[in-house]
């Protein structure tokens, strides 16, 4: 797979901007997780209250599979590499080997906005107050993971004290020159570009 730059249209974006006013509430102090061992995540009590953990609340010092992991940077090489797919656009594949189960810092909440426009995903709120997630301009590679219907990853959203952000967490075990997807469910107009399912266009 050939790696393509990053587009100039999308704003490159490592750290969420949340706008001022515009808080998450602090889900407070708990007791140091209880990873050991190997670290993998189905020993981490943290991760099953989708928490993620630092160096300062996990028992291995952030040395889990529950720690988040920063795999693309343009700064740097990186783990993870943009390619053209040939079918539905920019997609994201990894030059690493990546365990089932572990959760790397694909993305935060890139660029949080106040306000309800036609496409945003919104939130209840008790005070009538909605935020969005602003992708079309902005974001990390998460925005082109393409959609499959048989993925590898998947998205959850995992807190610590007042950081919200959205991990991907392996699903199945990506060898080098692996395609990363999710499934973006049936609600979207996204089209699976696995081979199995891949028809094309007239």
């Amino acid at each position: 797979m050939a790696e393509v730059k990053w587009p100039t249209t999308v704003k490159f974006m490592e750290e969420s901007e949340v706008a001022e006013g515009i808080k998450f509430a602090n889900i407070g102090d708990g007791e140091t997780c209880q990873c050991s061992d190997d670290g993998f995540i189905d020993s981490c009590s943290y991760a099953q209250l989708a928490i993620f953990c630092t160096s300062d609340c996990c028992g291995l010092g952030a040395a889990c599979s529950n720690a988040p992991r920063t795999l693309y940077s343009l700064r740097t090489p990186s783990a993870l590499r943009l390619y053209d797919t040939g079918r539905v656009g920019l997609g994201a594949f990894t030059t690493a080997y990546l365990e089932v189960g572990g959760v790397h810092r694909l993305s935060e909440y890139d660029a949080i906005v106040e306000g309800q426009p036609a496409r945003a995903l919104k939130d209840n709120s008790v005070r009538c107050k909605y935020v969005y997630v602003e992708v079309l301009e902005c974001g990390s590679i998460t925005r082109f993971m393409s959609h499959a219907c048989d993925p590898n990853v998947e998205f959850v959203e995992m807190q610590n004290r007042t950081t919200v952000k959205v991990m991907a967490r392996m699903l199945k075990t990506a060898k080098p020159e692996a395609e990363l997807t999710v499934n973006y469910g049936d609600q979207t107009w996204f089209t699976c570009a696995r081979d199995e399912c891949w028809v094309e266009p007239e």
